[in-house]
Formats: structure tokens, C-alpha cells, sequence
């Protein structure tokens, strides 16, 4: 029984956590949501970043804003943006 409240939880916390990027889209446009995959880690953990990376809710892309190492950056993939928009208001509180 544990073992399924803990998946749910979970699966509750990527919702937040699609719904944040979303809504930064919403307000910034999709370019200037995109986030540090450090900062994202950090705020949400390595595990919820991860499934939603796997679920290919989340990408990745690599920036270099000057010669050297790039950014790695965060954003919401377009079937993030959809598992976001088909959600219930019962599944994302405000």
C-alpha cells in the first residue's frame, strides 16, 4: 500500500511541476521559460526530473552562449505541454 501512495505522490508532484513550467510559458513565451537543468534538479529533485525526462514530458538542449562547456536547459516537450492542458483542475491545486 505504500509503494502506491508513494507513485501517486509522485505522479502529483510532476503534474506541479509540468503545470510551473506551463504556466512560465504562458506568461514568458517558451524561450524565456527555459530553465538550468541545475536549478530544475534542486527545486523538484533529481528523481521527479528524471521520470519526467524519461516521459519525455521535459527536454534537454545545450546552449553555448560563449566558447567552451555549454548550458544545459530545461523546457516542457510538446507532450509535457499536452499532459498539462488535459489535466483536471482536481490534479494540479493552485
Amino acid at each position: 500500500m505504500r509503494m502506491i501512495i508513494r507513485r501517486n505522490n509522485l505522479h502529483k508532484r510532476e503534474k506541479i511541476m509540468l503545470r510551473d513550467f506551463w504556466l512560465l510559458e504562458t506568461y514568458f513565451g517558451e524561450t524565456d521559460a527555459a530553465q538550468y537543468v541545475e536549478e530544475v534538479v534542486r527545486r523538484y529533485g533529481s528523481e521527479k526530473v528524471g521520470a519526467a525526462l524519461k516521459a519525455g514530458h521535459l527536454s534537454v538542449r545545450t546552449v553555448f552562449l560563449r566558447p567552451g562547456e555549454g548550458s544545459a536547459l530545461c523546457t516542457l516537450s510538446e507532450s509535457g505541454r499536452k499532459a498539462v492542458q488535459t489535466s483536471t483542475p482536481e490534479d494540479l491545486p493552485v
